[in-house]
């Protein structure tokens, strides 16, 4: 391969990352919005708010699911050597009509739900397919700064997310869910313009595996996996629990629309630093030293007396959870059977969904008290380290 066409190759994929950014905006800001007005969707119909975190838990419970399933449909596309996008704006078609719907069948708890686990099932079209489609271009070094750009979008949906707490506040559900409903469905136009992009899926030659390789390597991947949900796990409690205790500790609960997005900030500075990170030390490397540093940053939250060590330390967390989430899609990519990318990614958004799962039942049953919550995220990143350290270099 030239030298021209390497070139040719890593600037369609920086074009393709930056407009599946758009897909992973709408579809985040989609999933803020439904977070916001579910509380009054359910007391239309008559449901008790106390079934709140349930539903949400089994929300991500179908993501799972359903995740696992699209990456399995993905490899088998590419085993046929067909294009998948048709597919894909398909069940994204289904996915935004079920969320257009959700607001006009509050009044009707079966049909709202029967929706809203059609939505959430069907909306797996844009998570781990276009890791898959990305990946497909990308040189495997490369994918840990694409993944970053790609993963822009979720960081500014989480930033407006309590921003739009308070813009939407008293507003009409029907005009947000019919807003995020549209954008999602012609975002997800973009996954066939990315796709059409690409050369056609070419048949990949791979060498004949021994079933000790193959243990191997699946014994390889359950640790990668373990390690995932344990640092996804730890984050969800800490953005979703912890960190508004801590700023409301130190600061007027009035601040927590300004303060709450510091980490998601870092978050977005980590996406984009990380490529030259994992260039210079390796995916690895980077990895362990963001595990090490996220726990000291993380401890440092947990310890903090003022804001003025508060705010950098949810700064830095945020930065460095951005290069963990990276760098584990790009050692997801080194370490993975190209043939099945699709089962690969989908199998670690199934983790990042069980991960927010258990933090959800865990809130729900009212498990932990103050000071285990504010250490938790800081002991399972700590042994998500520790497993880390234990992984052999590619």
């Amino acid at each position: 391969m030239t030298m021209t066409t390497i070139l040719a190759r890593a600037s369609a994929a920086s074009r393709a990352a930056w407009l599946l950014a758009g897909v992973e905006f709408f579809f985040s800001l989609g999933w803020v919005v439904y977070v916001i007005f579910l509380p009054e969707l359910l007391a239309r119909g008559g449901v008790d708010k106390r079934h709140l975190p349930w539903l949400l838990a089994a929300d991500q419970l179908l993501f799972a699911l359903a995740d696992w399933a699209i990456g399995v449909a993905v490899d088998r596309a590419r085993a046929a050597l067909r294009r998948i996008g048709a597919m894909l704006v398909l069940l994204a078609a289904v996915s935004a009509v079920a969320m257009l719907l959700l607001p006009w069948l509050a009044s009707a708890p079966p049909l709202f739900l029967l929706a809203t686990a059609v939505w959430v099932a069907a909306s797996a079209a844009l998570r781990a397919p276009p890791y898959v489609l990305l990946s497909r271009h990308a040189a495997r070094a490369a994918m840990p700064r694409f993944a970053g750009i790609q993963l822009l979008g979720l960081a500014v949906a989480s930033a407006l997310a309590p921003y739009l707490a308070i813009v939407l506040k008293g507003v009409d559900p029907a005009l947000p869910f019919a807003f995020s409903a549209l954008a999602v469905a012609v975002t997800a136009l973009a996954l066939v313009a990315v796709e059409r992009s690409l050369p056609p899926p070419q048949p990949v030659a791979v060498a004949v595996d021994v079933d000790g390789g193959r243990r191997a390597q699946a014994a390889g991947w359950s640790v990668l996996l373990l390690i995932a949900l344990l640092f996804a796990f730890g984050q969800q409690v800490h953005t979703a629990i912890n960190s508004a205790a801590q700023f409301r500790r130190l600061a007027d609960p009035a601040l927590l629309p300004w303060l709450l997005p510091v980490f998601w900030a870092g978050f977005s500075i980590g996406l984009l630093a990380v490529g030259r990170l994992v260039r210079a030390r390796g995916a690895l490397a980077v990895l362990q030293g963001s595990a090490a540093g996220g726990a000291l940053a993380l401890g440092c939250a947990a310890l903090a007396g003022s804001l003025a060590v508060l705010l950098p330390s949810q700064f830095i967390a945020g930065a460095l959870w951005g290069c963990i989430l990276c760098t584990s899609i790009g050692i997801a990519a080194e370490r993975g059977d190209p043939l099945q990318s699709g089962r690969h990614t989908g199998a670690l958004m199934a983790t990042l969904a069980v991960a927010a799962m258990s933090r959800l039942s865990l809130a729900a049953a009212g498990g932990g008290t103050g000071a285990l919550l504010e250490w938790l995220p800081v002991a399972v990143w700590v042994a998500a380290l520790a497993l880390l350290l234990r992984l052999p270099r590619v």
